[in-house]
């Protein structure tokens, strides 16, 4: 048998919203105008900040492959200052033991360009690969 509920317990019919506060709220709603997610971005400035950092990284990935081996450069995929430390990033970890090494050789020369970093570690990052299915 069907169990009634009490008369102080509200259920799902009583608590649903009344004519006139739907109305309201879909007056306020229709007011807001969306956003793009670019727009945002732009607007928090966060999008600036990335943009503004990637010639950075670029100068710094293309100085590393200059220095290294023609074989190894080829593995290097981006190169990223951060907060007095270079991140190196390898395609796979095996060349990046091997990018491990000649960092640590290459220590001085690194200090020599920017006296700010004082360490540099290597990261395994996939290199992305252009979809071509038609």
């Amino acid at each position: 048998m069907h169990k009634k509920f009490p008369s102080y317990k509200k259920t799902g019919a009583r608590n649903r919203p009344q004519a006139a506060d739907a109305g309201r709220r879909t007056v306020l709603a229709c007011n807001i105008n969306p956003k793009s997610v670019n727009d945002l971005l732009i607007s928090r400035g966060g999008l600036r900040r990335i943009a503004a950092a990637i010639p950075l990284q670029q100068s710094w990935a293309e100085w590393v492959r200059g220095r290294v081996g023609t074989e190894l450069a080829g593995h290097i995929v981006n190169a990223v200052p951060n907060n007095g430390q270079l991140v190196v990033f390898a395609d796979s970890a095996a060349w990046g033991t091997r990018l491990r090494y000649a960092l640590a050789a290459m220590q001085a020369d690194i200090a020599g360009r920017d006296a700010s970093i004082s360490r540099a570690s290597v990261r395994v990052q996939r290199q992305s690969t252009a979809s071509t299915t038609p």
